[in-house]
């Protein structure tokens, strides 16, 4: 065999392994290659990371595109792999929320379970908010005091929302208030003015707040007005009859910025600086000589002063339910009450009711009276009259005359 004729035949073993490799490669591209689908895009690092840690704890095969931001998987897979991604805790965007109590440890603490309560809250107000159209993230950190029994040490709850938008999208006043809306809603206690929204750049996107009042003034005005309305009631209850109206009591400020003084001697009521509109509401219209009778008695009740803007007013319409000011008794069982023996009628002026005496006392007394009587009546049984003793004498005679005869015969 010559060179050339051996050099054709390594062309031609080449050429058909050549043709071989492409048709392979060519087959493998076109029927055996997996179609990768795009599972999530436009993602941050954070999130992108998250999800990769759950694709890899299930096992699924994936590509990383552009920077990190495209995620891809195969198309046959795409769909599964969407629903348990959005199922996982990779959606939550690495936020905790209320799943952080799924597996509660008894041995915490109360200050540690307030931790994870506020965390947890922190969390699912997150979510909610980056679920939102057009808001790409969201942090939000609250302030929850410790609540206090008194009004006057009460601090109100806070809340912070930074809000960052995506590319070309604007945070605009009624999203601002609505995610006010929704933090004031989700944390008890907690006004919207109190709730303070920023952008991405730190700069303040809520409204300022307004002159509104605090909590605890509109406890004090409550606590205020239920104590005058109390005293109104009691004035002209003697009057009307029990039942037969109603008080309603508001407070009158001077002006608008102007809150309610820190405290009110209520035993001197001229001292207040605010005025008193109280309105008597009855079924019916009752006469003008009866609405100046009461409205003596009212104004009287109140310490009223015209100066202070202090007024009374009469309404008809239904009455309304009084609330309880003060709290249910807690039921106790009810001592037998003594009788009285002095016969003095129970009056011994200020000195109250004498104490009931210890049931033993009395049950020892009337045992001790049961056996001086039984003695009595045995001994009175034992005693004899002289018939009585002389008719013994003689049966006791008789008796022994009957035995001493037997004896003498025998002798």
């Amino acid at each position: 065999m010559t060179g050339s004729t051996a050099r054709r035949q390594y062309l031609i073993f080449g050429g058909a392994l050549a043709v071989i490799c492409v048709a392979l490669g060519l087959g493998y591209f076109l029927f055996l290659r997996a179609d990768y689908a795009v599972l999530a895009s436009g993602l941050r690092v954070e999130d992108a990371s998250a999800i990769v840690a759950e694709l890899d704890k299930r096992g699924t095969a994936y590509r990383i595109e552009d920077g990190g931001s495209t995620i891809r998987v195969p198309a046959s897979e795409a769909d599964a792999t969407r629903v348990a991604i959005a199922g996982s805790d990779a959606a939550a965007r690495g936020q905790i929320g209320f799943e952080l109590f799924n597996k509660s440890d008894m041995g915490l603490t109360n200050f540690a379970q307030k931790i994870n309560y506020q965390r947890a809250l922190q969390g699912e107000l997150v979510r909610t908010i980056t679920a939102m159209e057009g808001v790409d993230t969201a942090r939000v950190h609250l302030g929850l005091p410790e609540r206090s029994l008194f009004r006057g040490e009460r601090v109100e709850p806070s809340a912070a929302v930074t809000v960052t938008m995506k590319q070309g999208r604007i945070a605009d006043a009624g999203r601002v208030a609505g995610i006010q809306r929704l933090v004031a809603a989700t944390v008890p206690d907690l006004s919207e003015a109190r709730v303070t929204v920023l952008d991405g750049q730190g700069r303040v996107i809520s409204a300022a707040p307004g002159p509104a009042q605090s909590v605890n003034e509109l406890d004090e005005r409550q606590a205020i007005q239920a104590y005058y309305a109390a005293r109104a009631r009691a004035a002209i209850e003697p009057i009307l009859g029990a039942g037969q109206f109603s008080v309603r009591v508001l407070v009158q400020t001077q002006g608008a910025a102007q809150g309610l003084p820190a405290s009110i001697d209520r035993d001197k009521g001229a001292q207040r600086d605010f005025g008193l509109r109280l309105v008597v509401v009855t079924p019916a219209a009752i006469p003008a000589e009866d609405q100046a009778v009461v409205r003596d008695a009212a104004m009287q009740s109140i310490k009223a002063d015209a100066n202070r803007g202090d007024s009374v007013e009469f309404e008809t319409g239904p009455l309304a339910v009084v609330p309880a000011l003060v709290p249910p008794a807690i039921p106790m069982r009810s001592a037998p009450v003594p009788q009285d023996l002095t016969g003095e009628g129970g009056s011994r002026g200020s000195a109250g009711p004498a104490p009931a005496a210890p049931g033993w006392l009395w049950l020892g007394l009337a045992i001790a009276v049961t056996l001086l009587a039984g003695a009595i009546l045995i001994r009175r049984r034992t005693q004899m009259t002289g018939e009585e003793h002389e008719a013994f004498a003689a049966r006791l005679r008789r008796q022994l005359a009957i035995t001493e005869e037997p004896a003498d015969a025998q002798q």
